[in-house]
């Protein structure tokens, strides 16, 4: 019970620093908005087709969270270590990975809110028809696992090597351009359309499409196998990724640079 307390006071934190600082929030949603419609006329080649923008629109939106979930969690930690602080987390009776699973779904929170701000005034802007079934949350809950997971590694590296911050902002950036948010992963080289589908993000962009475009649904993507992919890269990234957070924790601590910066 005090674990839970803790884990939903680091949430409520969150919230509240993110509601302090709207006026970023804001230019967030206009850079996400400029971005997208950049993709768009790069995609239609100069011109925006609804078609293709309802289907870039579906990788675009889960690559949003994998930019905020990434950087969130890295910048979380750094700004404890510059503060100062990041030794008194460790010093709390509760296991700092179930902290930082608190912070995340701040996180998760306040990206859900902006990203749905930011896909409402798309859709009716630019005329998108897309509807959002039911069946889609256990897609998306299942890569916003695996997605954590892969935050996770991030986070722990920021433990040891501290400024990893072009790391996090290169990742992100690269799963842009590898996890099918543009183009589908089809169209890639076959090696390099096999390492795409490795990443955190990439199976759960072809289901959501396949749900929200083409209406399938979850028995069919289970019978296929598609579904059972995904439900198994989730567990391995958000397995691994905590495992490997608490084996960088252990070594920042032998290493005696824990809230060294």
């Amino acid at each position: 019970m005090k674990t839970l307390k803790i884990m939903l006071n680091e949430t409520y934190k969150g919230l509240l620093i993110a509601w302090n600082y709207k006026f970023e929030t804001f230019l967030q949603l206009v850079m996400m908005g400029v971005v997208f419609i950049g993709i768009g006329f790069i995609i239609g080649g100069g011109q925006l087709s609804t078609e293709k923008l309802a289907y870039t629109l579906v990788g675009y939106s889960i690559w949003l969270y994998s930019s905020i979930v990434i950087s969130g969690m890295c910048r979380d930690l750094l700004g404890e270590a510059q503060a100062g602080t990041l030794e008194q987390i460790f010093m709390s009776p509760v296991p700092v990975s179930l902290i930082l699973i608190g912070r995340s779904f701040s996180t998760l929170i306040t990206a859900t809110i902006n990203i749905l701000l930011f896909m409402i005034v798309i859709v009716w802007g630019l005329e998108i028809n897309i509807s959002v079934p039911g069946r889609t949350l256990v897609i998306f809950v299942l890569t916003m696992a695996g997605l954590f997971g892969f935050g996770f590694v991030i986070a722990g590296l920021t433990l040891i090597f501290k400024r990893v911050g072009e790391l996090a902002g290169l990742t992100a950036n690269a799963l842009l351009f590898l996890n099918g948010s543009m183009l589908p992963v089809e169209q890639f080289p076959k090696w390099l359309a096999l390492f795409a589908k490795t990443l955190p993000t990439t199976q759960g962009i072809i289901l959501l499409r396949d749900t929200l475009l083409d209406m399938k649904p979850l028995y069919a993507l289970w019978q296929d196998g598609s579904l059972i992919l995904l439900c198994s890269q989730s567990i391995i990234y958000f397995g691994g990724g905590l495992l490997v957070f608490i084996w960088c924790v252990r070594r920042a601590k032998l290493q005696g640079t824990l809230g060294y910066y």
